[in-house]
């Protein structure tokens, strides 16, 4: 029954029934009405939030269920859809102290009506991670769980520039002293946030939650050893099915 649904919602949006486009605008997801633009983001991602909302990023949310302190002060980068952002957000003594970096300037709007509509204290922040230039290329194509940051290789990739930030620079304009809770899906970067922002997470992050790529040496094993280097302990891994990561938490 799913499987069928399913086909015609790919059918629906495809525009082979109807001349307007009926794929929803919005899924409410553990318990937020969350906004997706089907003129932008791929209506087959839709149906499926549609059909199996609670199945869309189930090891983020039990590592933040399990290992998310409330009290704490939360970065999160790598914002999407905004899901996991209002579930933290949810879950926080103080929900103002938490900023959601996205870096992808068609989700934003979206985001802000997610915001606005579940009456959330994060703040979003449209820029990406990057180090050593002002500016930094993040794709922006309809697939948004594939966008990323992307080097000028040759290949033909629809991206836009998107104004740099640090882990520390988010951490010192928001006032976030110490105690900082981590979470990252930022397709691969992490372990660049881990090798330029070592000193700054050993001294003011306690918890990390990180979705965690494999990319040539870099891997979630050489992850751990860095973190390791830092004063982190492993708490948990979970390996993420069929989306090519693993979900890995680390705390002081």
């Amino acid at each position: 029954m799913i499987s069928a649904l399913l086909v015609v919602g790919i059918m629906l949006t495809a525009g082979c029934v109807g001349l307007v486009n009926p794929t929803p605008s919005e899924v409410m997801i553990r318990g937020n009405l969350i906004f997706v633009d089907p003129g932008y983001v791929d209506g087959s991602f839709i149906w499926k939030l549609l059909l199996d909302p609670n199945g869309y990023e189930p090891e983020m949310i039990a590592a933040a269920d399990e290992y998310l302190i409330i009290q704490n002060p939360l970065i999160e980068l790598g914002a999407g859809i905004g899901a996991l952002s209002a579930y933290m957000n949810d879950k926080l003594t103080m929900p103002v102290n938490q900023i959601s970096v996205e870096p992808n300037p068609y989700l934003i709007p979206s985001l802000e009506k997610t915001k606005q509509m579940n009456d959330l204290g994060v703040t979003f922040v449209q820029k990406a991670i990057g180090y050593g230039s002002a500016k930094v290329a993040v794709s922006v194509t309809s697939d948004i769980t594939n966008n990323r940051i992307v080097k000028s290789n040759g290949a033909i990739v629809k991206s836009v520039d998107v104004e740099a930030t640090t882990v520390r620079k988010l951490a010192e304009d928001a006032g976030f002293l110490s105690n900082i809770s981590l979470v990252m899906n930022i397709v691969g970067y992490e372990h660049a946030v881990v090798q330029y922002e070592a000193e700054f997470l050993s001294r003011n992050v306690s918890t990390v939650i990180s979705a965690v790529y494999a990319d040539g040496k870099n891997t979630p094993d050489s992850f751990a050893e860095k973190m390791k280097l830092l004063g982190f302990a492993e708490k948990s891994r979970e390996a993420a099915a069929g989306n090519g990561y693993v979900v890995m938490v680390f705390a002081k």
